[in-house]
């Protein structure tokens, strides 16, 4: 089940975590925040729970949301299911490799530019050909790749957390919490921020994709559930911490991570919410 639910954290934890401060900041204080992820921390849990029963009323279906999709409404939509998973997938691949080649470059190492490069790109593809060769050999070595590459991602996540409240300012707190006045109404706040709160959760459905695996079925709901709670933790946890550093106006003009010079900031911000 522990392994089940580091796939649902590593699918749900992406490059986008490191752009919610900003996000939030440029929308909605800390109030608004709060009412915006107990709003889509209720409608994904259900949606995990939905998993859960699926997961044990059906364990037949041991393929991913698709195998849900095509039992449900017929090949047609199955195979579009499929499809745009796997697209889903091959986008989310891109902007792994393009932030991990940036911050290669930002650390200095040369020819990597902001990613894009011919060099960035070649080495790109040589790491996804050896993570498909390590998962190619078998479950197991699938897992260990992916509890590595989880325990990558959220240890600076968590270490970012921890820096946050040993410097913790009330007064930016209170400063922050309805939201400086470009911010608009609550109401307006908490609309704006929806759309990325539900984007940050795609991925919950990661443990139905290895059911086939599971010892037993009943671990897959678990891992869900427990996966989710994990993730949703973090989340909340990066977005309110950071109204506590910093004036939410300096906190929305920070640098996000570099990407390639034809892409505007706003669209790499959405991008990255995948």
């Amino acid at each position: 089940m522990l392994t089940l639910t580091g796939v649902v954290v590593g699918s749900m934890v992406g490059a986008g975590v490191f752009s919610l401060p900003g996000r939030f900041a440029s929308e909605t204080g800390i109030f608004g925040a709060v009412i915006a992820w107990i709003i889509a921390g209720a409608g994904m849990l259900m949606l995990a729970f939905v998993f859960q029963m699926l997961a044990n009323r059906k364990p037949e279906l041991d393929a991913g949301v698709y195998a849900y999709a095509k039992a449900g409404f017929g090949e047609y939509l199955g195979f579009f299911a499929a499809f745009g998973y796997w697209a889903s997938a091959c986008a989310g691949n891109t902007f792994y490799w393009v932030f991990i080649m940036s911050t290669l470059s930002g650390l200095g190492v040369a020819g990597l530019g902001s990613g894009a490069t011919l060099l960035a790109v070649g080495l790109s593809s040589i790491g996804l050909w050896v993570f498909f060769l390590l998962i190619r050999r078998g479950v197991q070595s699938a897992a260990l790749v992916n509890q590595i590459v989880t325990i990558a991602k959220l240890v600076p996540i968590i270490i970012f957390i921890l820096i946050c409240l040993f410097v913790l300012d009330p007064e930016a707190l209170r400063q922050n919490w309805y939201g400086a006045d470009y911010a608009g109404s609550l109401f307006e706040q908490v609309r704006s921020t929806m759309l990325v709160t539900v984007f940050v959760f795609l991925g919950v459905e990661g443990a139905s994709v290895y059911s086939r695996h599971a010892r037993r079925r009943t671990d897959v709901g678990r891992a869900t559930i427990l996966g989710f709670l994990s993730v949703f933790a973090i989340f909340a946890s990066v977005t309110i911490v950071s109204y506590g550093v910093m004036p939410m106006e300096q906190i929305s003009q920070l640098e996000q991570p570099p990407w390639p010079g034809s892409w505007n900031t706003r669209s790499a911000r959405g991008a990255a919410g995948l």
